[in-house]
């Protein structure tokens, strides 16, 4: 008889569960059949990104630790995949800022965490079943515990850089990381880390909508 799974691993399994559904609501599977090798390619020309309208990790006790994102990886025109999402040979990165309303009204933002994924790394975020907009990653950005946005405006910016070394760069998304009952606003956050944490692959379609914040 084997021995029943580690607290923390049934919670990331149901946490990952849920973000699974979270994402699944938006186009469906389509337009390209799947077949053959999935096309690979470094000449990037820009990132589509989708969230879910509730696209949280939560811990066991609520806590928002992070967020699932949808990205497709746009190549040149050119070739079948014009227009389609592909996967990438290069880096894969996100950062995340939190954001602070000046007395202009402007914004002053400040790095927080971030993460990068080489192709191997990024290999296991593969969604094997393309959708109507092609080939994409879903993304599983969990910050650690010491990084305390609660109730903080923030900011999700991906990129990719090339093998030649040239980035392209998203729009940023903006959030508010919601509070668990009875608990205060964080305190501003510390200076920024970095990690790479590579997740299961997934099948998942576009969810809703996104909010684009500053650039």
């Amino acid at each position: 008889m084997g021995s029943a799974p580690p607290r923390a691993l049934t919670c990331c399994r149901r946490v990952f569960g849920l973000g699974l559904a979270m994402l699944a609501a938006g186009c469906q599977t389509g337009g390209w059949s799947g077949s053959g090798t999935p096309p690979v390619r470094d000449d990037i020309v820009a990132i589509r990104q989708f969230y879910a309208t509730e696209p949280w990790i939560r811990d066991e006790e609520g806590r928002v630790s992070g967020l699932f994102v949808r990205v497709y990886f746009v190549a040149a025109v050119g070739n079948e995949a014009v227009g389609k999402g592909v996967f990438v040979p290069g880096t894969i990165k996100a950062a995340l800022y939190t954001l602070t309303v000046r007395p202009d009204g402007s914004y002053d933002r400040q790095p927080v965490y971030e993460w990068s994924f080489d192709e191997q790394q990024a290999a296991g975020f593969r969604l094997r079943t393309p959708s109507v907009m092609g080939y994409s990653y879903g993304l599983i950005l969990r910050w650690p515990p010491e990084v305390n946005v609660m109730g903080r405006e923030i900011q999700v910016v991906l990129s990719y850089e090339k093998q030649d070394g040239k980035v392209v760069t998203a729009r940023g998304t903006r959030f508010r990381v919601p509070l668990p009952a009875g608990t205060r606003p964080a305190p501003p956050a510390g200076p920024p880390r970095r990690t790479a944490r590579p997740g299961p692959p997934a099948d998942l379609s576009p969810p809703a909508t996104s909010q684009p914040g500053p650039e």
